[in-house]
This record gives structure tokens, C-alpha cells and sequence, in this order.
């Protein structure tokens, strides 16, 4: 089994129950404090890369862009506590999020990065989409009721991290490994083609989930995406593992309670290597041809 940075796939063992969900949700409510100072205090960018995060598996934490000054902020998952790093990456100052509304974090981040030297007048507490509702934006506090759960969910992180880095490696032109605020996914993409300004107008985007409306559980993802309309999508080859969803959406998914029918992490790591590379062959072969690359 490949990984880079020689991380090792940690196998899932435990069914995505309410506990699980519960973490993952205050996670992604606790993520949006990265979020908010990359949309306010760095440049925009056309993809909204500057609200994105890192992983980093061997500290169980998401790393924001870097700030002004060389400042990052940092959110270690399994014990919710919000670090500022400096441009080492070493930890300068630590916000525990346990027993605090989101508008007092705020509050703290905002002082914390004051205190820091930032120029701290333009950050809000606003972004420009929403997230699943939670009793957090009601004013309740954050909680790690479940330690087991908070720790559990950085492990997904970690097996998305080796297998979308694997695939990164084995293609041109895509760009890093990223987890995005808003659907608190870890993707990427593979362009398939450029229009004539040089940026992407066809590419295949693939990534790792927590539950939506679409599916109720985490999920392994992989769909096409095209600035002019496709066709065909209707009558794809099946996967051997996996399933398509259309006619709801261009993508297909693999579903967490799948990995659990494989009991070792070679096995769990074959089959959605098998879901990935078979659905970007399918993807590639049906919707690449012709283009300009």
C-alpha cells in the first residue's frame, strides 16, 4: 500500500453512528474560525483557496493559509482547541473551544490575533455561504462529550490524506490535497481541459465527505465537472465499487458502512483505490477526447 510521508491507512472498524456525527458536525462549526480569517484578512482568490486548510495527520490538525506577519491558525480535531502557529509551525498561543458560544471564540480569535499584531479591524464574523444548522449558532457551547469520537473522525482525514495524495502523484497538473470550509470535504481535482484563457474548464474532482443531504454518512466522492454541459452521463459503465448517482448528481460515492465490509487496512485501502482509479478511467475515457490539454 503507497502513502506519502509514509502515513499507514488506519483501518475503520466502528459503524458512522449519531456520536460520530455529533463530532464531526461541531468540528466543522469550530473549522469555520480558520475560514473566517482567510476570507478576511488575505487576498481572495477565484477558488476560494484562501479559506481553504491542510491536514496535518501526525498532529491531528487543519492548518489555515498563512496570515499576515506568517501567522497561521490551527485547529487540533481531536480535543477542539484552536492554536496559532507560527511560520515553523510551532504553537504560540492555544484557545480551548470547550464550554464557549461561537460569538465568545470569535471574540478570542479576534483578540488573540490582535495580541498577535495583526491588523484585525476588517475580520467579521461572516461568510458568504452556510452550513448545516446546529444548537452552536443557537449559543450553545462547544462540546467534546464523546472523546472517542472527536479522535475517530481525524482518522478518516488521515486514510482521505494517503489515498487522494496517492492519486495526486499518479497525475499532471493537479493541485494539493486541500479540505474546504463550506462542505468540510478533503478534495482535489484532476483537470481534464483548458480553455483559451489557460484555466481549467473540464476536470474530474474527487475527495472524501462527512454526511449531507445526499448521503447519510461519510463517503469516498469522485464526479465531472465541465464549464459547457455534458452528455452521456446516463449511460456510464458500472463500477466495481462504489455506485454512480445519477440522475441526482455527475458523481459517484463509496460509502462508509461499505469500508466496513473489509476487515483489514490493505483491504479497506484496495477498495477505494478500486472506487477511485475505476471511476476516473470511466470519467476519462467518456468525457476527455478532443479536449485541449
Amino acid at each position: 500500500m503507497n502513502s506519502k510521508e509514509n502515513l499507514t491507512w488506519i483501518p475503520i472498524t466502528n459503524p458512522f453512528d449519531q456520536a460520530l456525527h455529533e463530532a464531526l458536525q461541531q468540528q466543522h462549526h469550530a473549522a469555520q474560525f480558520i475560514a473566517l480569517a482567510g476570507r478576511h484578512l488575505i487576498p481572495r482568490l477565484p477558488d476560494d483557496s484562501n479559506t481553504s486548510m491542510k491536514y496535518i495527520p501526525e498532529r491531528e490538525m487543519l492548518v489555515g493559509n498563512r496570515l499576515p506577519g506568517g501567522i497561521r491558525i490551527a485547529l487540533h480535531l481531536p480535543g477542539l482547541v484552536l492554536q496559532l502557529l507560527d511560520d515553523h509551525f510551532d504553537v504560540k498561543k492555544k484557545l480551548p473551544l470547550e464550554g464557549k458560544s461561537k460569538s465568545r471564540v470569535f471574540e478570542e480569535v479576534k483578540q488573540m490575533l490582535g495580541d498577535s499584531g495583526l491588523d484585525v479591524s476588517s475580520l467579521k464574523n461572516e461568510l458568504h455561504y452556510e452550513i448545516p444548522s446546529h444548537p452552536l449558532e443557537d449559543g450553545s457551547p462547544f462540546t467534546v462529550q464523546d472523546a472517542g469520537s472527536f479522535s475517530e473522525n481525524s482518522l478518516y482525514r488521515q486514510n482521505a490524506e494517503i489515498i487522494l495524495n496517492d492519486i495526486v502523484a499518479a497525475h499532471d497538473h493537479t493541485p494539493p490535497v486541500r479540505v474546504w470550509p463550506h462542505h468540510f470535504d478533503t478534495g482535489m481535482l484532476i483537470p481534464l481541459a483548458f480553455n483559451e484563457e489557460n484555466k481549467v474548464s473540464k476536470s474530474i474532482g474527487l475527495g472524501w465527505a462527512i454526511p449531507d443531504s445526499m448521503v447519510k454518512e461519510p463517503y469516498y466522492y469522485l464526479n465531472i465537472w465541465s464549464e459547457k454541459p455534458v452528455n452521456g452521463f446516463n449511460n456510464l459503465s458500472s463500477l466495481p465499487a462504489g455506485e454512480w448517482m445519477n440522475p441526482d448528481w455527475n458523481g459517484a460515492v463509496l460509502k462508509h458502512s461499505e469500508l466496513l465490509d473489509r476487515t483489514g487496512p490493505e483491504q479497506q485501502y484496495e477498495l477505494v483505490q478500486l472506487f477511485f482509479n475505476s471511476g476516473i478511467d470511466i470519467l476519462m475515457e467518456k468525457f476527455s477526447s478532443g479536449e485541449r490539454k
